[in-house]
């Protein structure tokens, strides 16, 4: 009987891939400090203003102090001219000149001093407005996000493992959202896979369970196998000659059938027995000829003529053998399955072994249904079968990448053009 090791756990991490280029992003570092220099920046601004509001207040108070002197000099030339009894109809004349210009600079100091606090209050105001509408714009929508990316880790806690709708931002909210879908996937990959593994164990558990039960079946039924087969021979030899029509076709007949009865049991108890598991150099020729041998009695292989072509000069692979066995029986059974429906007499397999570049390849064809496109495709996902309900599992192929891989090699699959489909394992040569 053919064991079957696990297949090899998820490292945690998924199949390599080419990364996708992301577009040019800008980190929340980046943004927080572009909103410190816009702070800065109207700051600055601000005090500019301030600096410009006080140098021309200072412009316009200069103009109405001179204008202010000249008033109070004419002022005090009429006064003068007055006591001298002169006639003041000119310095009046200039006085009014005086005053009105005196009253001009301080209207033009008052209207400015008025419209530059107003530009300056509406500029303080729309910038302090506008960092806060976009403070308050930038917050909320973080927020929001980061209420996405938690809600989204929860679900995968719960057993949600679907992907998320990417966020529309790219700073490092976006590389924690990307990395939360990551691991959904991962997790997801690994579940599949423990899953596989559980359905698989269990197979082989129920698989050993029948082995045992057919082995004691079968010691048991070599009892009465041996007495038949010594009541045969006991005709031949203590009743003397038997009349040759009786002893051909009655003897003989009999201890033919026993002799194939218990080649039989004696194979499927050599079968039954534990086999050892040691990795050793080994004849993949010997694997191909102990894989043909458990599937002498296949009731899938009936009607398919099995063709070989083993190289004989072939070299050793260092191996686990009986997983090697167990890799061929899941191509053999695949293939002779892939010929099911065809007329009678005419389904075909063919094993061959060669030696190429770098190692050995074992190639399984058939002449069967072949494979579309997209079962090329998915042919190695687990749990993925085209076979009806109770015929197939979808665990065979990939348990035969799994081994082939563990020994280092290779598994592919091709439709060929004349129909029907091929299996290529390539493995490496033992070293020396």
């Amino acid at each position: 009987m053919v064991t079957a090791a696990p297949l090899p756990e998820l490292a945690g991490a998924l199949p390599s891939s080419p990364a996708p280029q992301r577009p040019r992003r800008m980190s929340l570092r980046a943004t927080g400090m572009l909103a410190i220099l816009a702070l800065i920046a109207l700051a600055t601004v601000m005090v500019a203003s301030a600096f410009l509001f006080r140098g021309a207040v200072q412009s316009h108070l200069e103009a109405l102090e001179a204008a202010h002197g000249r008033y109070e000099s004419l002022l005090e030339e009429r006064q003068a001219q007055l006591r001298a009894g002169a006639d003041v109809q000119a310095v009046d004349l200039r006085l009014r000149t005086a005053f009105e210009e005196r009253v001009a600079h301080l209207n033009a100091t008052r209207h400015f001093i008025d419209g530059s606090t107003v530009t300056i209050a509406t500029l303080a105001w729309i910038g302090i407005t506008s960092i806060g509408a976009l403070a308050l714009l930038f917050f909320a929508r973080l927020a929001g996000d980061i209420d996405t990316v938690r809600a989204r880790a929860q679900a995968i806690v719960t057993g949600d493992r679907s992907l998320g709708k990417p966020l529309a931002r790219r700073d490092e909210l976006r590389e924690l959202g990307d990395a939360v879908d990551n691991l959904a996937g991962a997790l997801a990959k690994r579940e599949r896979d423990l899953a596989v593994e559980r359905r698989h164990v269990m197979h082989q558990e129920k698989l050993a369970t029948i082995g045992s039960m057919a082995a004691g079946v079968i010691r048991e039924i070599g009892n009465p196998i041996a007495a038949i087969d010594g009541y045969a021979r006991a005709l031949l030899e203590t009743h003397g000659p038997c009349p040759p029509a009786v002893e051909e076709n009655c003897v003989k007949p009999i201890l033919h059938e026993t002799a194939r009865l218990i080649a039989i049991t004696r194979e499927i108890n050599r079968l039954a027995a534990a086999p050892a598991a040691q990795w050793q150099l080994a004849s993949l020729n010997e694997i191909v000829t102990q894989g043909l041998a458990l599937l002498r009695y296949e009731p899938r292989l009936e009607g398919v003529l099995v063709q070989t072509e083993l190289d004989p000069l072939l070299p050793a692979v260092d191996c686990c053998a009986d997983r090697l066995v167990q890799l061929l029986i899941n191509l053999v059974i695949n293939a002779a399955d892939a010929t099911h429906g065809l007329p009678a007499h005419t389904a075909r397999l063919e094993i061959a072994t060669r030696t190429v570049e770098g190692g050995i390849e074992l190639r399984v064809e058939d002449n069967g249904c072949g494979f579309s496109q997209e079962v090329l495709q998915r042919a190695f996902d687990p749990l993925f079968t085209t076979k009806p309900a109770g015929k197939g599992t979808g665990l065979g192929l990939p348990l035969c990448r799994a081994i082939a891989e563990e020994h280092g090699g290779r598994i592919a699959l091709e439709g060929l053009p004349r129909g029907g489909a091929r299996a290529t394992l390539w493995l490496p040569a033992a070293r020396g």
